[in-house]
């Protein structure tokens, strides 16, 4: 099922120890963590599950409540196993007598009962390749409402949703990382479970790491308990959430306290080096208090916590709530780059977590969703009723359509049906009632539309909204992928857009022995602004020259990691030699394929500079080691490690690893002959 050698899994220095956990002297343990919880008046409905590729099965009993036992421990630098022995607890709601959970690549080492510790006989079927069918024969109980189960088990070193960065691969360089990534069916990999957005369950945690390190989880902390080498982190998540929801790192972390439910979790490196004093961490509470109270309701996880991410992993985009994982750019940007990147995770805090799809058929009602919200609180935020033509365009640089269709085509469709229901003052009150009547469920598209329609009935004073509402072509807009049934009123420019196109044109026609063109804009630009500017310069980067690009840098400021990152670009572009090591140095420090793969790209493009190119990529190979192997043994793309042969200074031989070509102008990766590469994060 897995890559048995991929690339840099070797040295890596985080392994979990084995323990024994619940044995009969122990259950006290799991059982305080699972008699903290409340009571269960958030358990969904049980329903029969059909999940596209998923082996859970209608009939079998619906998960309630999971509890996850483990020990992290770092041990010698020359240690290369890499596993993860848990204990999960599950208490199942079911009558039945048997429970069917899944799994990809997990050792089940036995399953017991959790009452008085008998085994449980159990079998693994359907070894396909996106997982196994873990079947579980029930205890006999007088108990006709549930029944907890113990698995003992041990993850695989290849795990595709266990990140294991060496020290090497951090910012700061000096201790490991742990983060789970689960995607969408990726969950399995790591715990048993009923692993479809369909079911949702509460779960709580207790993880124990050695004293240096601290444990994030998708859950609130409880507590903390100290020893003498070691801290316990305990978690508890009231309410349910889907499987692919559940998310834990494990890293040195330094804490930075914004508000009463807001802190920033990130390696000290990060913290000394790149914060910015003028950090605008007001507008954080800002999109959370405006959300709550005109768009979405009330937010229902206690907590909003911001981790910042090692520059060697790529945009982290998991719905998970209470944390949310993010660059480490974050820091060095002003209001209008903060709002830009926190807004589509706020909103995923009710589309998606609170209101979940049922399965990924009807993703586009955690997608399209939390698209919509994000973009009327930027629009809120940043004080610009026309923003949106503009950040229409971030749907560009999705690569595939996993995410075009749900984020896009089901944004126009709200956008739609907002216009023909009588515009905000009507629907944000319904998105706020929708996410309150659906909190803590999983919904389909029929739901949505039953709901949608009692919202707007027959009786309401303006009678042609059921009309309306009957004139929608729902196939359309669900079946032909080829056009927008009806495309919402968003024509015409942004002023955003206006200003900085006016500024590309001025320096485009500038002749470098005239006076430097003067701007009152230039000035007063935001980082989104820059960030918009230098893409339009780089689809027009023939007509630039040394001399314009150095004249335009004493202007911008540059300080924010992602306007760095295109100014790269553009230098290496029209070849300025003195900005070499620059690029080489920003590509090694933040080595993730969203920055790294386009600069070492453009570099190759670059024919004279390949020995410099290559002696640097060779020397800093262990750091950047970790996304090509992830991406490897997960995506099974040889084009992304397509190894060609080049001669350096020396006459000898030497791989090199290349990529496919990034296209800025259409925001995809292209192979040789010019067809996008359909490459996932």
């Amino acid at each position: 099922m897995f890559d048995n050698s991929p690339d840099g899994f070797a040295e890596r220095q985080m392994i979990i120890q084995k323990r024994t956990v619940l044995n009969v002297s122990m259950h006290t343990e799991f059982f305080e963590l699972y008699k903290a919880l409340p009571d269960k008046e958030y358990i969904g409905r049980q329903k029969k599950v059909r999940e596209v590729k998923n082996n859970t099965v209608p009939l079998c009993g619906q998960s309630r409540h999971t509890v996850l036992l483990s020990q992290v421990d770092r041990r010698g630098y020359n240690v290369t196993l890499l596993k993860w022995i848990f204990s999960a607890l599950q208490e199942i709601h079911t009558h039945l007598r048997y429970q069917i959970l899944d799994s990809l690549g997990l050792k089940i080492i036995h399953v017991t009962n959790a009452f008085d510790g008998t085994r449980l006989h159990h079998h693994v079927q359907f070894n396909l390749a996106f997982g196994s069918s873990l079947c579980v024969n029930l205890p006999l109980t007088s108990d006709t409402t549930g029944c907890i189960i113990k698995i003992k088990y041990e993850t695989t070193p290849h795990s595709p949703a266990l990140y294991w960065l060496t020290p090497a691969q951090t910012a700061y360089g000096r201790h490991p990382f742990l983060l789970s990534k689960n995607k969408l069916i990726y969950a399995r990999t790591w715990f048993p479970c009923q692993d479809t957005p369909a079911v949702k369950f509460t779960y709580s945690a207790k993880i124990s790491v050695e004293k240096r390190y601290t444990v994030l989880m998708s859950a609130l902390s409880q507590r903390k308990k100290r020893g003498v080498e070691r801290d316990a982190y305990i978690f508890r998540q009231e309410k349910p959430v889907p499987s692919y929801a559940v998310v834990i790192a494990v890293g040195s972390l330094w804490i930075k306290k914004l508000n009463e439910r807001t802190s920033i979790f990130a390696e000290s490196y990060i913290f000394h080096s790149t914060y910015n004093n003028n950090f605008p961490d007001t507008v954080i509470e800002e999109m959370l208090r405006y959300a709550e109270l005109y768009l979405c309701g009330p937010y229902h996880w206690g907590r909003y916590d911001i981790c910042l991410l090692p520059p060697s992993i790529a945009d982290f985009e998991i719905e998970c709530p209470c944390v949310t994982f993010i660059s480490p750019f974050l820091i060095r940007g002003d209001r209008s780059y903060v709002c830009n990147l926190l807004a589509r995770n706020i909103s995923q805090s009710w589309a998606g977590n609170l209101v979940t799809c049922e399965n990924y058929q009807h993703l586009w009602l955690n997608k399209s969703f939390s698209l919509f919200i994000s973009r009327k609180i930027k629009r809120h935020v940043l004080y610009h009723e026309r923003i949106d033509v503009y950040l229409q365009k971030e749907g560009l640089q999705n690569m595939n359509t996993t995410k075009y269709v749900p984020y896009e085509r089901g944004y126009f469709l709200l956008c739609h049906l907002e216009n023909i229901l009588g515009g905000p003052t009507l629907f944000e009150p319904f998105l706020q009632s929708y996410f309150s009547a659906f909190a803590c469920r999983s919904i389909n598209t029929a739901v949505f539309k039953t709901y949608l329609y009692q919202q707007f009935p027959d009786r309401v004073a303006v009678t042609s909204f059921l009309y309306l509402l009957d004139g929608v072509d729902w196939d359309s807009w669900f079946s032909n992928i080829s056009s927008i049934p009806i495309m919402p009123e968003l024509s015409g420019t942004s002023a955003w857009e206006d200003s900085c196109f006016k500024l590309v044109k001025s320096w485009m026609n500038w002749d470098s022995n005239d006076e430097i063109p003067e701007t009152a804009d230039e000035n007063n630009l935001c980082d989104v602004q820059k960030i918009m500017l230098l893409k339009y310069l780089y689809s027009f980067h023939k007509s630039l020259t040394i001399i314009k690009l150095n004249s335009l840098n004493n202007r911008l400021f540059i300080q924010n990691g992602e306007i760095k990152f295109l100014w790269i670009l553009l230098c290496i572009k029209v070849r300025w030699t003195d900005k070499l090591q620059l690029a080489l140095d920003f590509a090694t420090e933040n080595c993730s394929p969203n920055y790294a793969c386009p600069i070492f790209q453009h570099l190759y493009e670059w024919e004279e500079k390949h020995p410099i190119m290559i002696e640097e990529y060779n020397r800093k190979q262990e750091k950047m080691s970790f996304f090509s192997s992830k991406i490897s043994t997960r995506e099974k793309i040889d084009l992304w490690t397509k190894r060609i042969s080049v001669k350096s200074g020396g006459g000898r031989s030497e791989e090199f690893k290349i990529v496919p070509r990034y296209n800025y102008e259409i925001g995809s990766f292209l192979d040789e002959d010019g067809r996008r590469v359909p490459l996932s994060n």
